[in-house]
């Protein structure tokens, strides 16, 4: 146990447009669907996409917006804001610099991608950060993923959303606040499942836009992915638990990264721990990447879950591989 020493004073969250349900997905596009047999495997009954004329950084802009003003305190006061999120606004530019401006903060900025992990990683670097001595930490978990998923794509495009949380921090004493967080990665998985072109490796090209690289490849099955994040979320929860001599009994809010809800369960029941506790926001969120541990944050916050004294544990686990997951108790 690290005795970070770091609490949350704000929470926020925000989800772009109107709700899309199933039933609007297989009347707009023309592969074969069932909307009922889509929320039956995945838990997902509706989700946001953005506006074109969205960015993530509106997204992660909205979200950091709610939560200075539930902590009352104002973006020039930031010391720094950490954005997780693999979606930026642009290839050479943290999508951060633009969230700066638009909530009228002047502190650094920077983006840290780690796909479905990114908020974790994210969070890892604002907790240190605050730990050292700044004074308020602006951590934010965004992605506007409907616009890197193919249109005749029957497995991902249903699941894929947009949305975005964040979370303010700043000093508590210790034994409070993060108990303690632990990252993992295993780049042999980088290819595994990936969005080969647009980057570096495979530049944008009208050969890469007639071969349809431009959307989210899976090379592996989906039993072996859902098996491995499901187990990989758990042992990472475990990890974190057992560092802080805190027994899955004592776990009060358990907060999955919302793949889907088979990956979630399968995660919670690998801990035995009640799906109670499990707090679920897939169903009306669907997976935005990044966005979705704040964003169930944010939820467990609003239905008055997070009681002063309760243990909440958060864990992601995705691409690239990349995972993380941590401990915090609710401070008095």
């Amino acid at each position: 146990m690290k005795n970070w020493g770091v609490k949350i004073i704000g929470f926020g969250a925000y989800l772009p447009g109107k709700p899309l349900t199933n039933e609007d997905l297989k009347s707009r596009f023309s592969f074969e669907f069932d909307p009922v047999k889509h929320a039956a495997v995945t838990g997902i009954k509706q989700r946001h996409w953005a506006d074109k004329q969205f960015a993530t950084s509106h997204i992660a802009a909205e979200a950091a917006k709610q939560a200075l003003e539930r902590a009352g305190i104002k973006a020039s006061q930031l010391s720094r804001i950490i954005m997780g999120t693999q979606t930026p606004d642009y290839v050479n530019t943290a999508a951060s610099c633009n969230v700066q401006q638009l909530i009228g903060a002047t502190c650094p900025v920077g983006d840290t991608t780690a796909s479905c992990a990114s908020f974790m990683y994210a969070l890892d670097f604002g907790i240190r950060l605050v730990a050292t001595g700044m004074e308020y930490v602006l951590v934010i978990g965004a992605d506007l993923k409907s616009r890197s998923v193919r249109r005749n794509d029957p497995i991902f495009l249903p699941i894929f959303a947009d949305g975005g949380g964040a979370v303010l921090l700043t000093k508590c004493e210790p034994g409070e606040g993060f108990l303690d967080i632990q990252l993992w990665a295993d780049g042999s998985g980088i290819q595994k499942l990936y969005v080969p072109a647009g980057g570096s490796a495979m530049p944008s090209s009208h050969e890469t836009i007639d071969a349809d690289l431009h959307g989210t490849v899976m090379n592996m099955t989906g039993k072996e992915l859902a098996e491995s994040a499901a187990g990989k979320m758990a042992e990472l929860a475990k990890e974190v638990c057992d560092n802080c001599s805190i027994s899955i009994d004592e776990i009060d809010v358990f907060v999955p990264h919302q793949a889907n809800y088979y990956i979630m369960k399968k995660a919670a029941e690998s801990l035995q721990l009640p799906l109670e506790k499990m707090e679920v926001t897939i169903d009306r969120v669907g997976n935005c990447i990044a966005g979705t541990v704040p964003i169930t944050l944010n939820q467990a916050y609003e239905k008055g879950k997070l009681k002063p004294g309760a243990n909440v544990v958060l864990t992601a686990a995705g691409a690239g591989y990349t995972g993380g997951a941590a401990v915090y108790k609710v401070p008095a």
